[in-house]
C-alpha cells in the first residue's frame, strides 16, 4: 500500500494515529537514507584504509627484508678472513644501504598524522643508530678485531635492528586498530538498521513494507561488508604468518651460509655439512627406534639437532688459514691452536645466536660445537668429559663428524674405503665413541652406503 492510498483513507483513521504513522514513516525512511549515506562513507573510508595498509605493509616488508639482508652481508664480512673479499662485501652493503634510504624516504611521505610521524621517527632514529654501529663493525672487521666486531654485530646492531622491526610492527598494529575501529562502526550501523526495520514494521504496515525492503537490502550489503572485513583480517593474519616464516627461513639461510663460509676455509665445499647433518638425523632416529634415549630424542629435539649440526665447526673461524689448510702433520703448538675451536665454537654460538634463536636450539648447537671432540674414555678435548657426562648431541655429532672425515678426501689425506671406516669406528667403540651409538650406526651401513653413492 503506497503513501497516496494512506492519505486517501485518512477519513477512516484517527487523525493522531495518522500523524503518528506518517511521522514514523518519514523518520524511518529518512533514517534509512541517512544510514545508507553513512555506510557508503564508511565503506569508502574502509577501502581507503585497506589500500593504504597494503601499500604501507609492502614498504615495511621490503624494509625489514633488506635490513636482514644488510645484516647478513655485515655478518659475512666479519666472518671472512680474506682481504680481497672485503671490497665486494662493502659494495654489497653500500647498495643495500642506498635501497634502504630510498625506501625510508618514500615511506616517510606516507606517514601522515602525529602518531604515525612519531612512530616513523623512532624507526628512522633506530635505523640511524643501527648504521652507526654497522660502520664501527665494518671498521673493526677490516682491522682484524673479529671478536669486538662480533660483539657489535650480535649486540648493538641486533638490538637496533630488532627495535626497527618492533616499531614497524607498531605501525602495522596502528593500522590494524584503525581497521578494527572501522569494523566496530560498521557493526554499530548494522544493529541500527535492524532496529529501524523492526520499529517501522511495528508502527505502520505501509512504512513497514517500504522500510523492510530497503533496510533488508542495506543489511545484506552490510553483511557482505562484514564478511569482506573478516576476510581482510584473516588475510592479514595469514600475511603476518607468512612474513614470520620468511624471516625464519632467512635466519636459517644466514646461519647455514655462515657455516658453509667457515667450512670453505678448510677446503670443503659445504658437502661436509650436508653429509654430517644426514648422519646425525639418521642416527638419532635409529636410536629412538631401538628404544635408546627416548626421553631425550623427541621429534622436536631431533629436528633441532639436525638444524644445529651445521654449526659444529663454527669455532674454526678463530683458527688461522695456515693451520686449517696445512697439508702436512701439525706441530704440537698448531694442534693446541686448532683444539681451541671447540670451546670458541660453543662461545660463538651462545653469543651470536643467543638473542635470535630459541633457547633449546642454542643449547644443542653450543653443546655440539663445544664437545664434539670429547671422547668416551675422557681423553678428548677441551673439557675432558667422559661417558654420559658428554651431552648426547655432542656424542652423536662426534660419530657423524669422524666418519665423514674418514671417508672424505682432505688436503692432508686420501679418502678411506667405507669398510675400513666402519671397522675403525667399531675399534674405537668404548674408547673414542659411545658404544651404543656405534652399534646402532654400524647397523645403518646400507642406508649410509646408498646415500653416499647417490651423492
Amino acid at each position: 500500500m503506497g503513501i497516496k492510498k494512506i492519505i486517501s483513507r485518512t477519513g477512516s483513521i484517527p487523525f493522531k494515529v495518522f500523524i503518528m504513522v506518517l511521522s514514523a514513516g518519514i523518520i524511518g525512511i529518512a533514517g534509512v537514507l541517512i544510514l545508507k549515506n553513512n555506510i557508503d562513507k564508511l565503506s569508502q573510508s574502509y577501502q581507503e584504509i585497506i589500500e593504504e595498509h597494503n601499500v604501507n605493509r609492502a614498504y615495511m616488508e621490503q624494509i625489514s627484508q633488506i635490513l636482514y639482508q644488510h645484516r647478513s652481508i655485515v655478518a659475512i664480512h666479519v666472518a671472512s678472513k680474506v682481504e680481497k673479499d672485503y671490497e665486494k662485501y662493502e659494495e654489497d652493503e653500500k647498495q643495500l644501504r642506498e635501497k634502504l634510504e630510498d625506501l625510508l624516504t618514500r615511506f616517510r611521505s606516507r606517514m601522515t598524522g602525529d602518531q604515525r610521524e612519531q612512530m616513523y621517527h623512532r624507526v628512522y632514529s633506530d635505523y640511524y643508530s643501527y648504521l652507526q654501529n654497522v660502520n664501527v663493525t665494518l671498521q673493526l672487521s677490516r682491522e682484524g678485531s673479529t671478536e669486538t666486531a662480533i660483539f657489535y654485530l650480535t649486540g648493538q646492531m641486533s638490538d637496533f635492528l630488532e627495535s626497527v622491526n618492533d616499531n614497524l610492527a607498531g605501525l602495522e598494529q596502528l593500522t590494524m586498530e584503525e581497521m578494527e575501529l572501522a569494523k566496530d562502526r560498521m557493526n554499530s550501523y548494522i544493529r541500527f538498521s535492524r532496529l529501524s526495520t523492526t520499529v517501522c514494521i511495528i508502527m505502520i504496515s505501509v512504512t513497514m513494507l517500504i522500510c523492510l525492503i530497503y533496510c533488508v537490502t542495506i543489511t545484506s550489503h552490510l553483511d557482505r561488508y562484514k564478511v569482506n572485513l573478516e576476510q581482510e583480517i584473516e588475510q592479514k593474519n595469514l600475511s603476518i604468518t607468512q612474513h614470520n616464516e620468511k624471516m625464519m627461513l632467512l635466519q636459517d639461510n644466514i646461519i647455514t651460509g655462515m657455516a658453509n663460509l667457515i667450512e670453505s676455509r678448510d677446503g670443503d665445499t659445504g658437502e661436509h655439512i650436508k653429509r654430517t647433518s644426514f648422519y646425525v638425523n639418521l642416527l638419532a632416529c635409529a636410536l629412538r627406534e631401538h628404544g635408546l634415549y627416548t626421553d631425550i630424542l623427541t621429534d622436536s629435539y631431533i629436528e633441532l639437532l639436525t638444524k644445529a649440526a651445521p654449526m659444529h665447526d663454527i669455532g674454526k673461524i678463530v683458527v688461522p688459514d695456515s693451520i686449517l689448510q696445512k697439508p702436512g702433520r701439525l706441530t704440537p703448538e698448531e694442534f693446541e691452536a686448532i683444539k681451541q675451536h671447540s670451546a670458541e665454537g660453543g662461545r660463538i654460538v651462545r653469543e651470536v645466536l643467543g638473542s635470535i634463536e630459541e633457547k633449546d636450539y642454542v643449547e644443542i648447537a653450543a653443546d655440539m660445537a663445544a664437545h664434539h671432540h670429547e671422547k668416551w674414555d675422557g681423553s678428548g678435548y677441551t673439557a675432558g668429559l667422559s661417558e654420559e657426562g658428554i651431552p648426547l648431541s655432542a656424542r652423536i655429532m662426534a660419530v657423524a663428524d669422524v666418519f665423514d672425515a674418514l671417508v672424505s678426501k682432505r688436503c692432508y689425506k686420501s679418502a678411506m674405503p667405507l669398510e675400513e671406516a666402519f671397522a675403525e669406528l667399531k675399534r674405537s667403540a668404548g674408547t673414542h665413541f659411545d658404544p651404543q651409538l656405534i652399534a646402532v650406526f654400524l647397523g645403518l651401513r646400507n642406508e649410509i652406503t646408498e646415500y653416499l653413492e647417490s651423492h
